[in-house]
C-alpha cells in the first residue's frame, strides 16, 4: 500500500478514538515504559506533545520530570535545513504553537540542544512494521534530524523509541533510503523491539 494510502487510514481511524481511549492507551504505554531499560536509564530524554489522536506522552513525560530525568521537546528548525533541535522543558515551561499546529517551547536559542546529546527520543509516527520501520506525517524532520546515525557512526546518537496505537501496526510500509528506522516502538500492547 502507498504511504499516502496508509497516512489517510490511520489518521481517519486515530480522530475517531474516544478521549476516554486515548487516556487509557497512553495509561497502557505509562506503564509498559516505565520498566523499559532504556528509560529507566536515560538521564536526557525527548518527547513531543501529541495532538490529532497520536499517542500522548504527557505521562510518561511527567514520570521522567518526577524522577528528575532531563526533558524535552522538539523546535521546528527551517535552516540550513528542515530538521528538529530541542529545548529543555519543565512543569512551567511556556507553550508556543508552531506553523503545523503544534505545541512548542517557547526557547532561547542558547539552551537548544543538539539531538545526539540525547539519550532516548520518543517519537509519534503514523505507521511502523515488524522491521522498525517508520513511516511519519511525510515532512522528512525526524529523519533529518538523526541521519547522522547512520553517516557517522562515532555519534551513534540516542535511542529512538517509537509511541504508536496497536492498530498502527502495518505489516509492511513503503521505506525510503533517508529514512530512520526505529529502536523500539511501545504500543498499548506490546514493547516491539528491532535492535
Amino acid at each position: 500500500m502507498q504511504a499516502h494510502h496508509i497516512r489517510r487510514q490511520i489518521k481517519a481511524h486515530r480522530q475517531q478514538l474516544s478521549l476516554q481511549t486515548l487516556k487509557l492507551h497512553s495509561r497502557k504505554v505509562l506503564r509498559l515504559a516505565a520498566n523499559y531499560k532504556p528509560f529507566r536509564h536515560s538521564r536526557r530524554i525527548a518527547f513531543y506533545i501529541a495532538v490529532r489522536g497520536e499517542m500522548d506522552p504527557s505521562p510518561l513525560l511527567q514520570l521522567a520530570l518526577d524522577t528528575g530525568k532531563s526533558t524535552f521537546l522538539p523546535v521546528l528548525r527551517e535552516r540550513p535545513s528542515r530538521g528538529l533541535w530541542f529545548a529543555p522543558f519543565t512543569s512551567r515551561s511556556s507553550l508556543t504553537t508552531n506553523r503545523f499546529g503544534i505545541p512548542e517551547p517557547n526557547h532561547n536559542h542558547s539552551k537548544l540542544i543538539m539531538p545526539w546529546t540525547l539519550d532516548l527520543v520518543f517519537v509519534p509516527l503514523i505507521a511502523f512494521d515488524k522491521k522498525g520501520n517508520r513511516l511519519g506525517m511525510g515532512g522528512g524532520y525526524y529523519d533529518r534530524t538523526f541521519a547522522f546515525q547512520r553517516k557517522r557512526s562515532h555519534l551513534k546518537g540516542p535511542t529512538l523509541v517509537g509511541l504508536a496505537h496497536e492498530f498502527q501496526q502495518q505489516s509492511q510500509i513503503p521505506v525510503k533510503p533517508w529514512d530512520i528506522p526505529l529502536d523500539a516502538v511501545i504500543t498499548e500492547a506490546a514493547i516491539y523491539k528491532f535492535k
